[in-house]
């Protein structure tokens, strides 16, 4: 399977994987989220509480961060949307075209933010800072990737399409190639015009 991903953050630690349904949300409107007990034989949630991400389950990946930390961009593509919404807080949306198929990635619970909408990034680049805004029990990263099948955006696991390569070390690799690329053109350049 190609790997079209790379991670947007180091270390690169799991809290929750798309799909799981271990999150309830209390029903009383204040919001009060906690974890299902791993250990206790009921799949259901307490008295007072629902399913957070209801009958499909989590739809993206939880990872560990600690407050401020940097997040990086997953893949190249374009900001499409960059918004603040009560369950997911400040999220940053950029949309991916790769081999003839387009992907959403969105990075939710962010602090701010280092790019607006329209801007080219760049895998490897600053999308922003992991924060616990939105529903959230602490610092993390929700990052969700959805494709474009039929002209619906459909969460899928971003999982199996992520390489176990930290996304800054693609940028950084990336612009040595290029600086490398430029400076062989020169050289070429100059041997061309001897030669003459």
């Amino acid at each position: 399977m190609n790997k079209f991903f790379y991670r947007p953050l180091h270390p690169f630690i799991i809290n929750q994987a798309f799909g799981e349904k271990k999150a309830c949300i209390s029903t009383d409107g204040l919001n009060k989220v906690l974890t299902k007990n791993p250990y206790s034989d009921s799949t259901s949630c307490p008295t007072g509480f629902r399913e957070l991400y209801g009958s499909k389950g989590h739809l993206g990946l939880d990872l560990r961060t600690v407050h401020n930390q940097e997040v990086y961009c997953i893949q190249k593509g374009v900001v499409n949307q960059i918004d603040t919404d009560p369950r997911s807080g400040l999220d940053v949306r950029i949309i991916s075209t790769i081999e003839n198929r387009k992907f959403k990635h969105i990075y939710e619970h962010l602090m701010g933010y280092q790019c607006k909408i329209g801007d080219i990034i760049e895998t490897g680049q600053l999308v922003g800072w992991a924060d616990n805004t939105g529903y959230s029990s602490g610092d993390h990263l929700h990052l969700q990737v959805e494709e474009l099948i039929n002209g619906i955006w459909v969460p899928i696991d971003p999982l199996p399409l992520m390489a176990e390569i930290f996304a800054k070390d693609i940028l950084w690799t990336n612009s040595k190639l290029k600086y490398i690329s430029e400076q062989i053109a020169k050289l070429l350049d100059i041997l061309a015009t001897k030669l003459r």
